[in-house]
C-alpha cells in the first residue's frame, strides 16, 4: 500500500502533497512507426543536426555521437532535449508529463530497464509530444528507442554491477546472456538488488479554518524505505525470413522484502494556542510479485503488414502496516492509539492487439483494434480497540476495454501529413463483497482525433501536431473504502471519479544545433487530492483525504528552446523551459485564486572527452518557484551532478567501463510545495547527494531482435 506509506510520512493531512502529484527501419511493413518515418524524413544538404524533426517526432541520433559513451540508457535520455529520466523508473517529457517508452517496438513495462541497457546499444531516440491514433488515448507522450542491429552469431553477455551510497548502501547487478544462431535469438537476464538508500526528512505546515477558528499544524517526520528484490526474464525471437518473425517474452518481478518505517511528530494550534501534540511510530512491510508475458507475430504478406500481440500481467501485493501513537493534550493528559491495517490487491490482466498496414494512395494506411480485460481486487481490514470512522472493504473492479483506430499518412511534396482517429469503449463493473453496485458501474465511449503536419523550410524543419487524450483514474483511486492513516488523517477512494480530458497542440522546430518546442493544452475534469474536515466528526483536527474532479478546466502553455553545439572535445547542451497556466482553486479561507505564476527550468549539460579513454560529464539544473497544476513550488531547486568514466580494452575478454558519479553534489536539490484547498498545506523536503560506481563488462555482445509491440498499454498503466 504505497499510497498509505507516503501519506503517513507527511502526517495529518500533509500527505496530500505527495498524493496530489502524488527499430530501425524494417524491411517489412509490420512496424508502422518506422515505415511512416521513411516517408517523413527531412533531407538537407548541410550536415544534419544530432536532433532534428522527423514527422511527428524529434529524433536524436546517438550513433556516432558522444551520447554513445553516456553510460546507461537512462543517461542518454537525460542528455536529450525535452526529456528527464530517473534511474528509479520514470521518464518525463517537459510540459506533457510521464511518457510511454518503447525499445525496438516493445513497450517497456518496467522503466528500470533503461538502466540495464548500454548507451552504445542505442541507435536513435524519438520524442513524440502528440502520439498518433495507434497509441492508447491515455498516452501523453512517447519515447521510441531504436537499438543497433546485432551482428554475427554466437554467445555473448553483458554484466553491469552498481554500488552506491546515500544515507546507506545500495547494490544492484544485472546479467544479460544472449545466444544467436541464424534466425534464432534467445536472451535471458537476471537482475537483483538490495537498497537502503531511500530516506525522507520532511517538514510540513498546515492552515485551515473551522468556522472563525484558525487552526495550524507543524510536523516533522523521518522515514526510511529499504527493499530487496530480484527479476529474471527470458525472451525468444525466431525470424523465419525477412517477412515473418514470432516470439515470446516473460518476466518475473519479486520483492520478498520491502519495509518502510518512520517517526512523525505533529503539533496542533488553535487560534495561536497550543492544542495537542502527536508522536507516532509508523511501519509497513510489503511483499510484491508480478508476472509479465508477451507473445507476438510480426509479418508481411505481399504488401500487407501484420502486427499481432497478446499480453498478460498477473500481480499480487500484501501490505500489512500499522501506527502506534501517543497524543499529549494541552492540560498534560495523554491518550494512546494503536491501529494495525492489512491491504491486499491483485490484478489479473490480459490484452490482445492486431494492426494491419498497407501502402495505398501514395501513402500508408493502418487499421487496428485492441481488447483488454482486467479483474482487480482490493481488500482492506484493520484491528484496533478504538471506535474509528473506517470500515473493512472487499472491492472488485471488472473492466473490459475495446478500441479501434484508423491512421493514414503520406507526403505531398515536401509536406508530410498524417491523420488518425481512435475510438475507445469502456465497460466497468464495480462490486462490493461480491455484489455489483450498479450506481458505481459505468459504460462509456469516446473519440480521439490526432493530426501531424511536418515539412522543411530552408534548412529549418517544422512539425505541428494535435492530439486529444484521456487519463482515467487509477484502480486504487476508485475503491470505495476509508483507510486509517494516523490520528489526524483518513484516506478514501472515489468510485464516482470522471476521466480527465486534454487537448494538446504542439509545434517542434529544428535548425542546425537549435531546437524549439512550443505547446498549448486545455484540460478539464482534472483529478486532484482534496483534504477537508472529516464529514460528521466533531473533532476539528480530523482530515479526510480523497480524490475529486476539478470543477473548472484550465489552460497551460509550454516553451522549451535548446542549443547543442560541439566545440572539439566539448559537447554542451543548454536548455530553457517555461510553463505557464491559469489553474483556479480555493484557499483555506474559501477565496478563489488563479494559480498563474510561471516557473522556469534551466539545464546545462557538458560531456568532455579526455585522453586515455577518460570522459567527464557535468550537469546543472535549476527549477524556479512557480505554479504547476494545483500546487505551488515555494523553493528553488538546484542540482549539480558530476561524473567520470573510463573504458578498458580487455582484448579477448571483451571490454570494461567504469563510471563514478556524484548526484546533487552540494545537497541543494530541495523541494517546497504548497497545496491549496479547504485545508492548505506546505511541504518542505531536502534531498541528499548520492554517490555511485557502476562497472560494466561486455563480452561478444549481441543484441536482441525482439519485435513484440505489446497490447493493452493504457490499462496496464493503471494497475
Amino acid at each position: 500500500m504505497i499510497e498509505r506509506m507516503t501519506l503517513a510520512a507527511l502526517g495529518m493531512m500533509m500527505s496530500a502533497a505527495a498524493m496530489a502529484q502524488s527499430s530501425s527501419k524494417d524491411k517489412t511493413l509490420t512496424n508502422f512507426e518506422d515505415t511512416t518515418m521513411m516517408l517523413q524524413e527531412v533531407t538537407v544538404k548541410s550536415t544534419l543536426p544530432k536532433t532534428r524533426v522527423k514527422g511527428d517526432a524529434m529524433r536524436t541520433i546517438v550513433t556516432g555521437s558522444i551520447l554513445e559513451k553516456a553510460g546507461k540508457g537512462v543517461d542518454v535520455l537525460n542528455r536529450i532535449p525535452q526529456l528527464k529520466a530517473d534511474k528509479d523508473g520514470s521518464v518525463e517529457v517537459f510540459g506533457r508529463g510521464n511518457a510511454e517508452v518503447y525499445i525496438n517496438g516493445r513497450k517497456v513495462m518496467d522503466l528500470k530497464e533503461l538502466s540495464r541497457i548500454q548507451s552504445d546499444q542505442i541507435k536513435t531516440v524519438d520524442v513524440i509530444q502528440n502520439p498518433g491514433a495507434r497509441y492508447a488515448a491515455n498516452v501523453k507522450a512517447v519515447v521510441r528507442i531504436t537499438l543497433k542491429k546485432a551482428k554475427g552469431d554466437g554467445f555473448g553477455f553483458v554484466n553491469s554491477a552498481e554500488v552506491g551510497y546515500k544515507y546507506a548502501g545500495k547494490v544492484t547487478n544485472n546479467l544479460d546472456l544472449n545466444y544467436r544462431k541464424g534466425g534464432l535469438d534467445i536472451t535471458s537476464s537476471f537482475w537483483c538488488g538490495d537498497d537502503h538508500t531511500h530516506k525522507s526528512i520532511q517538514k510540513n505546515d498546515m492552515t485551515y479554518y473551522v468556522g472563525k477558528d484558525l487552526y495550524t499544524g507543524n510536523s516533522n517526520q523521518n522515514t526510511k524505505f529499504i527493499w530487496t528484490g530480484y527479476s529474471p526474464q527470458l525472451q525468444i525471437n525466431y525470424m523465419i525470413d525477412e517477412n515473418h518473425s514470432f516470439g515470446g517474452f516473460y518476466k518475473f518481478d519479486n520483492r520478498p522484502y520491502q519495509k518502510w518505517s518512520g517517526v512523525l511528530n505533529t503539533d496542533i494550534y488553535g487560534n495561536g494556542e497550543f492544542s495537542e501534540r502527536s508522536e507516532s511510530e509508523l511501519w509497513q512491510s510489503t511483499t510484491f510479485k508480478k508476472h509479465i508475458f508477451n507473445a507476438y507475430y510480426n509479418g508481411k504478406v505481399g504488401k500487407l503488414g501484420i502486427d499481432f500481440n497478446v499480453d498478460g500481467v498477473f500481480d499480487k501485493t500484501n501490505d500489512p502496516n500499522g501506527t502506534n501513537e501517543r497524543t499529549i493534550m494541552a492540560d498534560g493528559s495523554e491518550t494512546f492509539h494503536k491501529v494495525d491495517n492489512l491491504t491486499k490487491s491483485k490484478n489479473r490482466f490480459w490484452a490482445t492487439k492486431l494492426i494491419f498496414s498497407y501502402p495505398i494512395w501514395q501513402g500508408h494506411l493502418s487499421i487496428g483494434g485492441e481488447y483488454s480485460h482486467n479483474n482487480r481486487t482490493d481488500a482492506y481490514s484493520f484491528t484496533t480497540e478504538e471506535s474509528l470512522p473506517v470500515k473493512a472493504t472487499d472491492t472488485n473492479i471488472k473492466e473490459a476495454a475495446t478500441a479501434g483506430f484508423i491512421e493514414y499518412g503520406r507526403n505531398f511534396g515536401k509536406l508530410y501529413a498524417q491523420v488518425g482517429l481512435r475510438y475507445e469503449y469502456m465497460n466497468t463493473g464495480y462490486y462490493e463483497f461480491g455484489v455489483k453496485q450498479e450506481e458505481m458501474s459505468r459504460k462509456y465511449g469516446d473519440w480521439f482525433p490526432t493530426a501531424v503536419l511536418s515539412m522543411p523550410i530552408g534548412q529549418a524543419q517544422l512539425s505541428l501536431s494535435y492530439r486529444k487524450d484521456i487519463e482515467r483514474p487509477a484502480y486504487s483511486q476508485l475503491t470505495n473504502s476509508t483507510i486509517y492513516i494516523n490520528r489526524y488523517s483518513f484516506q478514501a477512494g472515489n468510485p464516482y471519479l470522471r476521466p480527465t480530458y486534454t487537448s494538446n497542440l504542439a509545434l517542434n522546430a529544428a535548425y542546425h544545433a537549435f531546437n524549439l518546442m512550443v505547446s498549448y493544452a486545455h484540460t478539464k475534469d482534472v483529478v486532484t487530492m482534496l483534504t477537508e474536515h472529516y464529514p460528521g466528526s466533531d473533532d476539528p483536527t480530523l482530515n479526510l483525504i480523497h480524490p475529486v474532479n476539478g470543477e473548472k478546466g484550465y489552460d497551460k502553455w509550454v516553451i522549451n528552446p535548446s542549443y547543442r553545439p560541439t566545440f572539439g572535445k566539448w559537447h554542451p547542451l543548454w536548455s530553457v523551459g517555461l510553463i505557464a497556466q491559469n489553474y483556479k482553486t480555493l484557499t483555506a479561507t474559501g477565496e478563489e485564486i488563479t494559480m498563474n505564476h510561471p516557473f522556469w527550468q534551466f539545464v546545462w549539460n557538458n560531456d568532455i572527452e579526455l585522453p586515455a579513454h577518460f570522459r567527464i560529464n557535468a550537469s546543472a539544473q535549476l527549477t524556479t518557484k512557480g505554479d504547476y497544476d494545483n500546487f505551488r513550488m515555494t523553493e528553488n531547486n538546484f542540482n549539480v551532478t558530476m561524473g567520470i568514466q573510463r573504458d578498458f580494452n580487455l582484448k579477448a575478454l571483451g571490454s570494461l567501463t567504469a563510471d563514478l558519479r556524484c548526484y546533487d553534489m552540494f545537497n541543494t536539490a530541495k523541494t517546497g510545495v504548497t497545496i491549496f484547498g479547504p485545508r492548505e498545506l506546505t511541504q518542505y523536503n531536502p534531498d541528499r547527494r548520492f554517490i555511485s560506481l557502476d562497472v560494466t563488462w561486455k563480452f561478444n555482445e549481441t543484441r536482441s531482435k525482439y519485435r513484440g509491440t505489446g497490447a493493452g498499454k493504457e490499462q496496464k498503466a493503471r494497475l
